[in-house]
């Protein structure tokens, strides 16, 4: 046994020597190839293969310029906790109201602009003909199509006691109603399942998103649209949710029923 490790020695400092020259003889090759073998022989087994190029790793792909404008948006949000120097009352945020006096409320408008088809109004002798009964509208988290009008609700994307926690609290009345009925922004306000309005209540992105991944993206970005226009303020976990589904960017299908903003 000791004569085995002292020709292992041995050969050893051959090969370290021949390390030496700028090339192997091809006695001191072989000697090296025996040192290699009979280590393997004493350690049980084949030397390991080492390899001298590091490995890399794939570089993501690019988000899209669609990704890239919405994250420089999410970017200049202001972080902040979530606060209210006074109690959430709804009442202080009016809504529906007749913007443009045409008989037809923010909700009848919501509902005429995004029917897929044409809609009906009650009866004249129903002294409610401004009031939309039914059409056509798909629910943009579920896919889900309804033709009752009662079926559907007007929801606040960002949803009126979250603004009120992101800085809303401290708003004038006017600058409130102005933010419950925002027509001008068209993802501020979208026809919804009322089941699913019903479920995401005031959530935050960090506390709800559609159960379809499918709808992230066109959820994020609206988001970030509403937050940006009325300069509310974000946390940074509502952040880390925000990029989480903006992550998922990587197909026209990742934007749901609607498409990229440019499709829309």
């Amino acid at each position: 046994m000791r004569s085995k490790a002292a020709a292992i020695a041995v050969l050893l400092v051959l090969a370290v020597a021949a390390g030496s020259f700028s090339a192997c003889t091809p006695e001191v090759t072989e000697s090296i190839d025996a040192v290699r073998g009979i280590a393997g022989d004493a350690a049980g087994g084949p030397e390991p293969t080492l390899t001298t190029e590091p490995s890399v790793a794939a570089d993501p792909s690019p988000a899209s310029p669609e990704v890239q404008s919405i994250l420089v948006a999410l970017n200049g949000l202001h972080v902040a906790e979530r606060y209210s120097g006074i109690e959430y009352n709804r009442n202080d945020w009016r809504h529906w109201i007749d913007v443009d006096r045409d008989c037809q409320n923010t909700r009848a408008e919501v509902l005429i602009a995004e029917s897929v088809a044409a809609v009906t109004f009650a009866l004249e002798d129903d002294r409610d003909q401004c009031r939309v009964i039914s059409g056509r509208w798909v629910g943009p988290w579920t896919g889900a199509v309804f033709t009752d009008a009662s079926d559907v609700d007007i929801d606040h994307h960002v949803p009126l006691a979250h603004a009120h926690l992101s800085g809303g609290w401290d708003w004038p009345p006017e600058r409130k109603r102005a933010y419950a009925n925002d027509l001008a922004n068209p993802v501020s306000l979208q026809a919804t399942d009322s089941s699913v309005n019903r479920a995401k209540g005031k959530k935050p992105p960090d506390e709800w998103r559609p159960e379809d991944p499918a709808g992230w993206c066109r959820y994020a970005a609206d988001w970030v649209s509403v937050k940006r226009k009325w300069e509310l303020t974000v946390t940074m976990i509502e952040v880390r949710a925000l990029e989480d589904m903006l992550s998922t960017c990587d197909d026209s299908a990742s934007w749901g029923l609607s498409g990229p903003p440019g499709n829309r």
